[in-house]
C-alpha cells in the first residue's frame, strides 16, 4: 500500500530537503502508525492527523491512500 508522510516544523529535517517533508511510502498491508514513526526515525512523542483526524494511538492500522501528518505536540498556555 501506499501513504502520504507530511512532516511539520523541526520533523522536516528527517527527509532531504527537497521534499519540502513531504514524501510517499510503500508499506506491507496493515503497519501502524507506531511502523511508520520508527521507519522514519521520528521522536515517539509526536503528534499525529490521519486525513485530518487527530490520531492518539500509536496501534491505528494504515490504509491505503492515507496522508498522515506528524508534528511536535504543542505546549499549553
Amino acid at each position: 500500500m501506499k501513504i502520504r508522510v507530511v512532516l511539520h516544523s523541526v520533523l522536516q529535517e528527517r527527509l532531504p530537503p527537497e521534499t519540502n517533508g513531504k514524501a510517499d511510502l510503500e508499506l506491507p498491508e496493515g503497519c501502524t502508525v507506531q511502523e511508520v514513526i520508527h521507519r522514519l526515525g521520528l521522536p515517539q512523542h509526536v503528534a499525529c492527523a490521519i486525513n485530518g483526524q487527530i490520531e492518539r494511538s500509536l496501534y491505528k492500522i494504515l490504509q491505503d491512500g492515507d496522508e498522515v501528518r506528524f508534528f511536535r505536540p504543542g505546549a499549553g498556555g
